[in-house]
């Protein structure tokens, strides 16, 4: 049987190299993702502000007023709102991009590279097999969620003759749609499964990971995080769902 050889490529230096390699791919997964988390724990406070008793629609409101305005006018209206969208999307190209190579890289890593792929997924936990179709829900799910909250081209429940509205109005008319509340569980089911494994993993890319005390740690905490986002972004959803929000 003919042995393939594999041999560097003279046409890319040792930096370009260690840019393209799986470690360097893992970082930037690693980093690009705990921003996400990051932002998803940002965007749960700012939503949990309809939940407070008599002043949260005006908080709400004034939330994401305050969105559009930061910073004005020192810089134009909506200026830091732009770079901020910008920067956000980068982090989620980059992370997918990274997640893509890697995927692709280790099913076409030869017959021990499909033993290992086969012996990681016996052994490791729903969320790590999943990781992917969790990925393309939770895709699929933010598409739904800019063009209904963001863009407003899905109008869920609006009021006849109504083009636009208040945006505590927009959430609670929205979450008063059954198919809505559900969708949305089945969404941020798919986003807690993703962020309890890609937590996990991110943080023992990164070097978090010291010993089996550490990693127990790490194991607590990215429980707490998938569980905080889970049940964070539904408590306002539920809440309208059965009544204790109502305009």
């Amino acid at each position: 049987m003919a042995t393939q050889l594999t041999t560097r490529d003279p046409s890319r230096t040792p930096h370009q190299r260690a840019a393209r390699s799986t470690v360097a791919r893992k970082v930037l997964m690693s980093i690009s993702g705990l921003i996400i988390v990051l932002f998803l724990m940002m965007h749960l406070f700012g939503n949990a502000k309809l939940l407070i008793p008599n002043v949260g629609f005006e908080e709400f409101d004034e939330y994401s007023h305050s969105l559009r305005t930061f910073l004005y006018p020192i810089l134009p209206e909506k200026f830091f709102l732009t770079l901020f969208r910008l920067f956000m999307l980068a982090a989620a190209f980059i992370h997918i991009e990274a997640a893509i190579k890697l995927t692709f890289r280790n099913k076409g890593s030869g017959v021990s590279g499909a033993r290992y792929l086969k012996q990681r997924y016996l052994a490791g936990s729903f969320a790590a097999r999943t990781m992917i179709w969790s990925g393309i829900i939770i895709v699929f799910g933010v598409i739904a969620h800019l063009l209904q909250f963001t863009c407003e081209i899905i109008r869920v429940s609006y009021p006849e003759g109504v083009t636009t509205v208040a945006p505590h109005e927009r959430v609670v008319l929205a979450f008063q749609t059954p198919v809505v509340v559900a969708a949305y569980a089945v969404w941020m089911l798919a986003v807690c499964i993703h962020v309890y494994h890609g937590f996990y993993s991110a943080l023992c890319t990164i070097g978090a990971r010291t010993g089996a005390y550490s990693e127990k740690l790490i194991k607590v905490c990215s429980v707490i995080v998938a569980f905080l986002v889970f049940f964070g972004f539904m408590a306002a959803p539920l809440s309208i769902a059965i009544g204790l929000v109502t305009l």
